[in-house]
């Protein structure tokens, strides 16, 4: 298991999870990542983003051929922010891809027209990227301390999915996926919410089926592809199985 801080791992072929830090109230480091995608075409994306620096920063420029294979960056995360502009400006010529938030709070960087979590995005990479928009829930809430909803991404050449929050790795003493402890605060204020997620989530699930790598947002980067087939998904109902009691009170509610 790789240590929280700033470094890259090749997760599979044509697949970077970079490792970055970052302090909650300056003190205690969770982690946080971006993802360097290489798509059908030769060129590359960037799932999220982090401030490159010292010899993770000369690996990407490696990979990409000092920058100019990076076709977009894509923030996913309406809340992760901190490093939208400093990758921005160090990849001025890839095309800035982002949520409504991200268009709302960075108003003068160079904006592709279209939301991540709108259907028209899941049109631009349809061979390579899937998005994933989890339902029943508020996806930008207002309360900024929520930070459930995310654009799930998968990488199809490596069965690869990046995702930020939504769900997490809880390294100990669990050693498990799990839903964000924010989702009882974003469910929509209707019974059938529950339904939404829950049958949103199962689809996730179905679909890691053949899901072999993860690479979640905080904490450290695990590699799950020593999992037997479908211990992904297993890992995504269990997950679900947790969170049930929440959406079963929300229903009733």
């Amino acid at each position: 298991m790789a240590a929280v801080g700033h470094h890259l791992i090749e997760v599979a072929d044509g697949l970077y999870n970079i490792r970055g830090s970052f302090r909650l109230f300056g003190l205690l480091d969770i982690g946080t990542h971006c993802t360097l995608a290489r798509l059908a075409s030769g060129r590359f994306v960037m799932i999220d983003g982090y401030t490159l620096e010292g010899e993770v920063r000369e690996q990407v420029l490696r990979i990409t051929g000092g920058g100019a294979l990076l076709e977009a960056v894509i923030h996913v995360h309406p809340f992760h922010t901190v490093h939208v502009a400093p990758v921005a400006k160090m990849f001025p010529d890839a095309k800035l891809y982002g949520t409504a938030r991200h268009h709302a709070r960075f108003g003068d960087l160079p904006w592709q027209p279209e939301r991540v979590e709108d259907p028209a995005m899941a049109a631009i990479y349809p061979d390579d990227l899937e998005l994933l928009v989890p339902r029943g829930v508020a996806f930008i809430p207002k309360d900024e301390r929520l930070h459930f909803a995310s654009v799930l991404v998968i990488h199809r050449a490596s069965q690869t999915l990046h995702v930020d929050d939504t769900l997490t790795w809880l390294p100990w003493p669990f050693s498990r996926l799990a839903f964000h402890p924010t989702l009882k605060q974003v469910l929509e204020p209707r019974p059938e919410a529950a339904d939404e997620l829950r049958a949103w989530a199962e689809e996730l699930a179905a679909r890691c089926e053949t899901i072999e790598h993860v690479c979640t947002a905080h904490s450290r980067y695990v590699d799950l592809s020593k999992d037997p087939p479908g211990g992904i998904a297993r890992r995504v109902r269990e997950a679900l199985a947790r969170v049930e009691p929440v959406l079963t009170a929300h229903a009733r509610r």
